[in-house]
C-alpha cells in the first residue's frame, strides 16, 4: 500500500513539474521558465542564461543555455528577433 500510494505522489509531482502553461492567449508546453524579462514589449521567459549577441541586417540574435518562452504583443511593430537555445527549447507566440 506504500508503494502503490508513494507512486501516486511521485506522478503527480511529475505531471505538476511538467505542466503546461498559458500567458493571456499564448499556450507553451512544458514547465514556465524561472527568469522573465521585457524587451520592447516583448515577454521573454527563460532557463539558464539569456543575451543579445548580435544584430544581423536589423535582426536581433538572442542565444541561451535553456528553453526559452516568448510573446509578442498583438500588433507588434518593434525589431524582429530570432531566438536560439543550447540546452532546450524555443517556443515563441503571438498574443491574439
Amino acid at each position: 500500500m506504500k508503494r502503490l500510494l508513494l507512486l501516486f505522489v511521485l506522478a503527480g509531482l511529475m505531471l505538476t513539474a511538467m505542466a503546461d502553461w498559458t500567458y493571456g492567449t499564448a499556450y507553451f508546453q512544458g514547465s514556465q521558465p524561472s527568469n522573465c524579462l521585457s524587451h520592447g514589449g516583448v515577454l521573454i521567459w527563460y532557463d539558464g542564461e539569456l543575451k543579445q549577441t548580435g544584430l544581423n541586417g536589423g535582426v536581433e540574435i538572442w542565444e541561451g543555455t535553456g528553453d526559452i518562452c516568448v510573446v509578442y504583443p498583438k500588433n507588434y511593430r518593434g525589431p524582429q528577433m530570432r531566438f536560439m537555445s543550447k540546452g532546450g527549447s524555443v517556443q515563441i507566440q503571438t498574443l491574439k
